[in-house]
């Protein structure tokens, strides 16, 4: 998958996550960009609804701060590039799971991908 693909994938991935868990876009880019984000309130909604691209970093500290937001206990989760261009994502019927590097998948309620926990790919920091 390219990256406009990943970009168009990670966007609708993150509206559910965001639409489940009852997040609105201000609240979102308040706290996206406490973290350090530069994209305005106008851009992100426009990405959330496919009128605009991204880029990587910057998709990827959304899901970071969607993922500070969500409660994921109620299953919620919002991939990160590298979840999306390694495969290492799969949601199923019963909610979303991660596919760790051996190939089990186990839940991300946690919000830590890879299987060494670091959030990156097994191996690698963010």
């Amino acid at each position: 998958m390219d990256d406009d693909g990943v970009g168009s994938e990670q966007a609708q991935r993150l509206r559910r996550a965001l639409d489940v868990a009852g997040i609105g876009v201000g609240v979102l880019w308040l706290h996206y960009f406490r973290l350090g984000g530069e994209v305005g309130e106008v851009e992100i909604d426009a990405y959330l609804h496919h009128a605009l691209g991204m880029p990587r970093w910057e998709r990827d500290l959304l899901a970071r701060a969607a993922n500070e937001l969500i409660d994921h206990g109620a299953g919620g989760h919002a991939p990160y590039s590298w979840e999306l261009l390694h495969g290492d994502w799969k949601e199923t019927a019963d909610g979303q799971k991660k596919e760790t590097a051996d190939g089990e998948s186990k839940e991300t309620a946690d919000g830590a991908g890879g299987a060494d926990g670091d959030g990156g790919p097994d191996g690698t920091a963010p």
